[in-house]
């Protein structure tokens, strides 16, 4: 189970979208492992990620998935694969444990592994804090589409990222506090979002796709 004082020597990845040879929204992806880097103490540098990088022989056509694993001081391996979007129709409610925390992209995803293994095909797990409130699933972070047209994600997600990031400051989505599984049977519709899956690629599910 992950909490704030766990970790301290632990590796981490970061998951970049290559399309046609090229690699998106890397700034961002450069500042969190950046901020990841500087509270566990590490040196890793950025011009050494970006010398690393650029060693990569991106594919020049499709999409594909590129993984980086590194710990606070050195970059470990990587991993390219064509990017294969997965079938997904219903959404699974999971309650965290208490303290359980992710706000680091930790290499160990053992806990989620552990979670979706239990599910049905083609179902996903989305969890919720002991409070109630709805966080993420276990490899995207959620939108909720009002009816108003407008979309909003949860102010505290289990991990902030790259894209919801890009689209809270574009003005595209709001964060909004408190949102409960009474709220998912109230919106139009649920998105899921992440590096491979930006906002026009979001796979959208409907309220009555989600399972208490």
């Amino acid at each position: 189970m992950y909490s704030e004082d766990l970790h301290s020597s632990v590796s981490f990845i970061e998951t970049l979208r290559s399309e046609g040879g090229r690699l998106h929204g890397l700034d961002r992806h450069l500042a969190r492992l950046r901020g990841t880097v500087l509270a566990h103490g590490g040196t890793l540098r950025e011009d050494e990620v970006l010398h690393y990088l650029s060693s990569i022989p991106l594919p020049p056509e499709g999409i594909h998935r590129l993984t980086l694993t590194y710990t606070p001081g050195a970059i470990l391996s990587h991993q390219i694969i064509p990017y294969q979007r997965r079938a997904l129709h219903y959404l699974q409610l999971c309650p965290l444990p208490p303290r359980f925390t992710y706000h680091y992209k930790y290499a160990d995803r053992s806990y989620f592994l552990k979670a979706q293994s239990t599910l049905p095909p083609e179902t996903e797990a989305l969890f919720l804090r002991p409070d109630g409130r709805i966080t993420d699933t276990t490899f995207t972070n959620i939108l909720l589409e009002l009816e108003d047209g407008s979309l909003v994600t949860p102010a505290y997600p289990l991990l902030k990222g790259t894209q919801r990031g890009f689209l809270i400051e574009q003005g595209l989505v709001y964060e909004q506090d408190h949102l409960t599984p009474k709220d998912l049977a109230r919106c139009r519709s649920i998105r899921l979002i992440n590096a491979m899956l930006p906002l026009e690629e979001a796979i959208i599910l409907a309220p009555d796709q989600v399972y208490p």
